[in-house]
């Protein structure tokens, strides 16, 4: 496998996936067992109106809009949410706890449910609020402006 100079992150971004997927299946047998899911994170750089911005895209579907909190410090994004498992009534009404339903039920769990957290590193420091956030079709939309030198 050789890896394109200009795009060197996109080969090393289907490694991670590949070894992501290996340790799932010898550590993560069941989904009760991650703690932990890191959503995956877009980042583009953008001039408007004489300022620089960033816009990172994150993807969160299936999330509750108001489960998400996002801070920011300098040049440090934290985004964190929780994902739930729901089932529409209209399909199949769960009495009872719904773990246990799923612990005698399922017969196979690829979705992850439970808290989601990023830590995003940004290449400049940014203004300490950001400028606009937005949750669209599962996908969190983050405007922040880049601190002038």
């Amino acid at each position: 496998m050789s890896i394109d100079k200009e795009k060197p992150y996109l080969e090393l971004s289907k490694i991670k996936e590949i070894a992501s997927e290996i340790l799932d299946v010898v550590f993560v047998k069941n989904y009760v067992i991650k703690k932990e899911y890191k959503p995956d994170v877009d980042i583009f750089k953008f001039s408007q109106n004489n300022k620089e911005y960033f816009l990172i895209v994150v993807a969160l579907p299936g999330i509750k809009k108001d489960s998400i909190e996002i801070s920011l410090d300098q040049d440090l994004l934290t985004i964190s949410a929780k994902r739930e498992l729901f089932f529409p009534t209209e399909m199949i009404n769960i009495e009872g706890d719904i773990l246990e339903f799923i612990n005698n039920n399922s017969i196979s769990i690829e979705n992850y449910y439970g808290n989601i957290f990023r830590k995003i590193r940004l290449p400049k420091p940014v203004k300490a609020k950001e400028e606009k956030a937005t949750y669209f079709k599962g996908m969190l939309f983050i405007k922040l402006e880049v601190l002038q030198d």
